[in-house]
């Protein structure tokens, strides 16, 4: 496959979409529940594109490493001795034993990686190092067979991997291709920030779903009592406020973190512009990157999809580093109301797998507060190879 580029047939403005707007059809119950078509966006979304994998702080060092799943391909990311990130997939060259286990892990070498099957074993760069009971009168060549490389990046602290067999196209091009970026917000000095907390979700549905409802607040009012609580907007079922910088949502009256209260003992973050402090500020990074910015912390889902019909869900919680050092640190407050909103919607993702995949469903449709998810299909459409709609 060759690497996507931007499609100069189609834009859309979100924001701006009228009153004009009719209603549009959403993805069919096969793009959401078919074999083929996961296999298809393995090799044209996931495999064919930057995907972040995790952040910089897990590979800090020179050998650290991370290992994730991308559509079932297992890859690490390490750093070298020179502080350079390296990227390959967790294959022998020898055989195509996966050398590291714990699918999701991270952990440290001193100076190699070692096969468990015949002791191979390769440098941080990459390079074959050593090869037990290979003969020097085979005529043997060990630079001839490195481990096979993929390209990585790095922005505002999140580790991304490309696993096109062409030449990737640059990282911020991916990254600012789409209605919203990352990129906006480098005022809050994200690649400072460390994790204090993590959790796991396993859901059992699409990954889009998961996007899809990430996206929209049609569903706010039924199922997140306690969030329209502390951002009035949701109430309405809308997630766009025009009148806001880089489409925030403002919270409560008073309200300076997201919690059930509005209020915690956090500090805030520095250097912030004014109504940033009284802001809540969600992005989504195609393919699946979410990031949840508050006046004191920095909440990220990354995506890692399993299967047509599962996605594993990682949750992480970042503060500043003098803050997670201070003897009276409490992130419970942020965590416990995210994990609330956070299971809320997983258990209602689940209902509309269950109902996408069935034969009574074709396809649904997105009125006017749906558009940021007609977007995402629209650019879920390019990606695959098929005509936007329009």
């Amino acid at each position: 496959m060759t690497s996507t580029k931007p499609d100069p047939r189609y834009t859309i403005d979100i924001a701006e979409a009228g009153r004009d707007w009719r209603p549009r059809p959403t993805l069919g119950g096969h793009d959401y529940a078919s074999a083929e078509t996961w296999e298809q966006e393995r090799e044209r979304i996931w495999w064919n594109d930057w995907v972040c994998v995790g952040r910089g702080t897990e590979v800090a060092e020179p050998g650290e490493y991370v290992v994730r799943d991308i559509a079932g391909e297992s890859i690490l990311v390490t750093r070298a001795r020179d502080g350079r990130l390296k990227g390959f997939y967790n294959v022998c060259s020898h055989r195509g034993t996966k050398f590291l286990d714990d699918i999701e892990g991270t952990g440290r070498v001193k100076k190699a990686f070692k096969c468990p099957y015949h002791a191979w074993t390769y440098d941080l760069d990459g390079q074959l190092i050593a090869s037990p009971n290979v003969h020097e009168d085979e005529a043997f060549n060990r630079r001839e067979y490195p481990l096979h490389a993929i390209a990585v990046g790095e922005y505002a602290g999140f580790l991304f991997a490309n696993l096109t067999m062409d030449e990737p196209r640059p990282l911020h091009d991916a990254l600012t291709d789409g209605v919203e970026t990352i990129t906006a917000f480098d005022r809050y000095r994200m690649n400072e920030l460390r994790p204090a907390r993590r959790i796991v979700y396993e859901v059992a549905a699409n990954w889009k779903i998961v996007v899809e409802n990430y996206n929209e607040c049609l569903h706010c009012p039924t199922i997140h009592p306690e969030l329209v609580a502390v951002v009035p907007l949701y109430r309405f079922g809308e997630v766009w406020d025009d009148d806001t910088n880089d489409d925030g949502n403002r919270m409560i009256d008073g309200a300076t973190s997201f919690t059930r209260s509005g209020s915690s003992s956090l500090p805030k973050f520095p250097d912030l512009r004014p109504d940033d402090y009284s802001m809540y500020y969600g992005a989504y990074q195609f393919p699946n990157l979410m990031i949840n910015l508050h006046p004191d912390a920095l909440m990220t889902y990354l995506l890692i999809p399993k299967g047509p019909a599962h996605t594993t869900v990682i949750s992480e919680f970042y503060f500043r580093p003098e803050t997670i050092a201070a003897p009276d640190f409490d992130p419970e407050p942020v965590v416990e109301f995210w994990d609330l909103i956070s299971r809320q919607d997983w258990a209602v993702v689940e209902r509309a797998q269950t109902g996408v995949s069935s034969r009574g469903f074709s396809h649904g449709v997105y009125p006017r507060q749906d558009r940021f998810l007609y977007w995402f299909n629209e650019m879920w459409r390019m990606r695959m190879g098929r005509a936007p709609l329009g």
